[in-house]
């Protein structure tokens, strides 16, 4: 045995036991820490509570964030199909064309194209072959606002603005005309695209606004089911018919926006409506919505009620507060899902929409996307007829390898029929 090796071997152990020492006084303070901190939403998280009939704002959370709406741009939509039905540009039974670029588009969608597997591996082939060339005004409705069908919101868009990127530019002229100052709609549907913004704040006026301008047409956000070509949905929205007095809202998912919803209820005289974006999974955003709703009840019969102020060992301790629980749901999932934290700034007494004016995009878009300018207005004609499409969608399809862009946007990623990807 070498000289000096037994005081080498004793260094090396007392190293390892040092270490394991420090580790198993280490490990409790961090479990006790991981229990005492409150779970933070993601930053892209933001919510809003409003009272319907004074427009006041009950609670927010980040009102004014720039997001991405997601399926919830279909309210948009929605919102311009109104105005066509109520002027009598459109009528329910009016039969409109499907065009090959609106049946293309990603799920959800309403199956209006086939596609016809040929071979086994690498001979494998997949044709896709357009199965429906019309559809009612009633039933492309009702798909998009049920089972969140994006094909059926391409219809409509190409039915009134004659494409998609004329009627993207409708959206947001009408967005600005009703006071959504950070809102910008690049297409009807709310697939990915990074300058496709919005905010809680704006998407509870939109809310509003159908409320008070189309109240004929709201129950189309309350079927509970919808049948098309053989096919059955149900309402994305799992809140209807479950929460008491909820009858509309609309679900949105995509991987950069997280699991939004915007939802409406009412009892009584009294109405709310709530907005949430970017929860980590559809039970959150259930449960967050639950008591969103819950509390502006609360805060209209009790304007004096406030949330509790919660715990939080971060350096904001002191413009955080934990929602309260919702009383609808059970005890058990309550402590799954608390504690949720937001800042004590939803106590302002402002009237709603009334805000500060501020730019589209928060300086975190800014690097990604110039600031825009709306076209000129087209004229409509006088004649109240539709626009004809004029972008190239009437024509026949295109072979598969000529499609160019469309085969960029990811199957599955336009609602909340995808698991999103697993948070750090």
């Amino acid at each position: 045995m070498k000289p000096g090796k037994p005081k080498k071997n004793k260094l090396l152990r007392n190293i390892v036991l040092a270490l394991a020492f420090n580790a198993a006084a280490v490990t409790p303070a961090l479990a006790q820490q991981r229990q005492s901190t409150p779970d933070a939403r993601p930053d892209r998280y933001a919510a809003i509570v409003v009272d319907a009939n004074s427009g006041r704002v009950l609670y927010e959370r980040d009102a004014s964030q720039s997001l991405h709406p997601a399926s919830t741009a279909k309210m948009m939509t929605a919102y311009l199909v109104f105005q066509a039905l109520k002027d009598g540009r459109l009528t329910p039974d009016q039969m409109i064309d499907v065009s090959y670029n609106a049946a293309s588009q990603p799920r959800t969608n309403l199956a209006m194209m086939t596609a016809n597997v040929s071979g086994r591996g690498r001979n494998r082939t997949v044709t896709l072959r357009q199965n429906t060339r019309r559809i009612s005004v009633e039933n492309a409705l009702t798909g998009m606002l049920t089972h969140s069908a994006n094909d059926a919101a391409v219809v409509l868009a190409e039915a009134l603005g004659g494409s998609e990127s004329n009627f993207a530019t409708m959206m947001t002229r009408e967005a600005q005309r009703l006071g959504m100052t950070g809102t910008r709609y690049t297409n009807p549907n709310g697939l990915p695209d990074a300058r496709q913004v919005t905010t809680v704040e704006d998407l509870a006026l939109l809310a509003r606004a159908i409320l008070r301008d189309f109240p004929e047409y709201q129950h189309y956000f309350a079927v509970p089911r919808f049948s098309f070509n053989g096919n059955t949905w149900n309402n994305t929205n799992k809140l209807l018919g479950a929460y008491e007095g909820l009858d509309m809202g609309k679900t949105g998912f995509i991987n950069a926006s997280g699991w939004n919803l915007a939802a409406s209820a009412q009892r009584g005289s009294e109405r709310v409506i709530g907005v949430v974006f970017g929860a980590r999974t559809p039970t959150e955003r259930g449960l967050d919505m639950q008591r969103l709703l819950d509390f502006g009840f609360q805060k209209i019969e009790n304007p004096s009620a406030r949330f509790r102020f919660g715990r939080d060992n971060g350096p904001s301790a002191d413009r955080y507060v934990l929602l309260p629980p919702p009383v609808t749901v059970s005890p058990d999932s309550i402590l799954q899902a608390q504690p949720n934290v937001a800042p004590d700034t939803a106590e302002r007494e402002a009237l709603f929409p009334i805000r500060v004016a501020r730019s589209y995009f928060t300086p975190a878009f800014n690097a990604a996307v110039e600031p825009f300018t709306l076209p000129p207005e087209q004229p409509q004609p006088e004649n109240g007829a539709l626009l004809v499409p004029g972008d190239g969608n009437d024509q026949p399809p295109l072979p598969e390898e000529d499609k160019g862009p469309k085969a960029i946007v990811p199957r599955g990623s336009s609602d909340c029929r995808q698991k999103p990807p697993a948070l750090a």
